[in-house]
């Protein structure tokens, strides 16, 4: 039994699309920090956002009860409102080292690229590429390289066509060493309301094209809620669809998703493989997702994630927890939570999370002193150790971190330019930060809590 349950947890929540009917709409609360618990280990993340753009994601391990051990964290740089880079970096020998980075291209404010790097030794080496290109402002070609003995080499490219606006074919092809490999084409057809029902699946084999697999979805009558969809597959040896997979869904009054059960075709008639329920409170917010195994001809409960702790109608603590068929009922146990985080959806690994809002205000996420032509903003002020610059903005050389007895504790200068400053070593109090512009001499105080 338990070999069985790691297994379907695997899929426990990736079927997520319930949150969006669940948690809708935008709010001014955004997530500044996680604790999650994975088995015996436990993470801290916390996270800074610059004019309601997530702007860095700091993660610490948690050893004890006591100390948070820095571990990586993730930088995104904006340009206005795009995203022109993401790094990451990883906490080895006493500094912060980066190990990838992804930078974005853009024409007239639409996508075009997207470059992967890997640091070795504070170098940057290119690996992956990714172009986009486009017809009457819709995506037409993605094509992905990946970088061998100092030449791009394509490795997959995806062609879209559409038809009133909507996608009426893709067409996969997979490379090797630059030379075809295989083709994938996939059709889609809609109902009168503009609703997927079909898709059919092809692969290019002895130069032609041979069916591989189709899916249809059956709606509720009068209505865009997906009943059922039923997977097949083509049996080649005597040219029909044979039946896989369905899937059937059931909704409350507020079009929410309160049972999905899985089946799979076994001979002659379908087979239960699992089943998720629902439960929502008064205000349609999730309470409890359960997982449920098909056992002596009835579905029983296996693991369920518990949503509690509300405030604003949003979760605060998330557990996942056996129930009476999985293990002793209410004990936790490791499983793929997922959670909305700041409206989109996310999932992580754990045994239980706890949430953390603030209200999304520039004044509350950072505390900023009387402003002048010579100070910059770091936030957020106080914090625990780490705070974040506009580098970008301000085209930052270096900066460093003095007591006010002009002791200097802390400095950086690096042409891997990062708005991150680190002064979580040192004790609480209050410090001066001194960061150097192209052109320009900065200050702050930094409060360290």
């Amino acid at each position: 039994m338990k070999y069985i349950i790691s297994i379907l947890l695997l899929t426990f929540c990736f079927q997520t699309f319930f949150f969006a009917r669940s948690h809708s709409g935008i709010d001014n609360q955004l997530i500044t920090q996680l604790k999650v618990i994975d088995n015996d280990s436990a993470f801290l993340y916390l996270y800074v956002y610059d004019s309601g753009n997530k702007v860095l994601e700091t993660k610490f391990y948690q050893p004890d009860t006591t100390t948070f051990i820095r571990k990586s964290f993730t930088e995104w740089v904006y340009n206005g409102n795009k995203c022109i880079s993401q790094r990451e970096s990883v906490w080895k020998e006493n500094r912060w080292n980066f190990t990838y980075t992804i930078d974005y291209g853009y024409s007239a404010d639409v996508m075009q690229s997207e470059t992967h790097s890997v640091y070795s030794n504070g170098i940057a080496k290119a690996v992956k590429q990714i172009n986009f290109t486009y017809s009457q402002n819709q995506l037409s070609t993605k094509k992905e390289y990946v970088r061998q003995n100092d030449l791009w080499h394509l490795t997959l490219q995806t062609d879209f066509r559409y038809l009133n606006n909507k996608t009426d074919s893709l067409i996969i092809r997979s490379y090797n060493a630059d030379t075809l490999n295989s083709q994938i084409l996939s059709r889609f057809q809609y109902n009168t309301a503009g609703s997927v029902f079909s898709e059919v699946q092809k692969q290019f084999i002895n130069r032609s094209w041979v069916n591989t697999d189709s899916i249809n979805w059956f709606y509720y009558p009068n209505s865009t809620l997906v009943q059922t969809q039923k997977n097949k597959r083509w049996n080649t040896s005597i040219h029909v669809w044979e039946n896989l997979q369905r899937v059937d869904y059931v909704y409350n009054n507020n079009s929410q998703v309160v049972s999905e059960s899985y089946q799979h075709w076994k001979t002659m008639f379908w087979e239960n493989n699992i089943q998720y329920n629902y439960l929502y409170d008064s205000n349609n917010v999730l309470l409890k997702k359960t997982l449920l195994l098909p056992i002596y001809h009835d579905w029983r409960g296996i693991v369920s994630v518990n949503y509690s702790e509300l405030a604003q109608n949003k979760s605060n603590t998330i557990k996942s927890q056996y129930e009476f068929w999985g293990g002793n009922t209410g004990e936790l146990t490791t499983s793929f939570i997922p959670f909305i985080f700041n409206n989109e959806i996310a999932i992580k690994r754990a045994r239980s999370i706890k949430l953390s809002y603030a209200i999304l205000n520039d004044t509350v996420l950072s505390t900023h002193f009387t402003q002048s032509s010579h100070q910059i903003q770091a936030y957020p002020n106080p914090s625990n150790g780490i705070y974040y610059v506009n580098y970008n903005e301000l085209g930052i050389r270096s900066w460093l971190v003095s007591d006010f007895n002009g002791r200097i504790l802390k400095k950086y200068e690096s042409v891997l330019q990062s708005g991150v400053i680190d002064i979580t070593d040192l004790p609480r109090g209050i410090y001066l930060l001194r960061v150097t512009t192209s052109d320009a001499q900065l200050f702050q105080k930094l409060i360290k809590q």
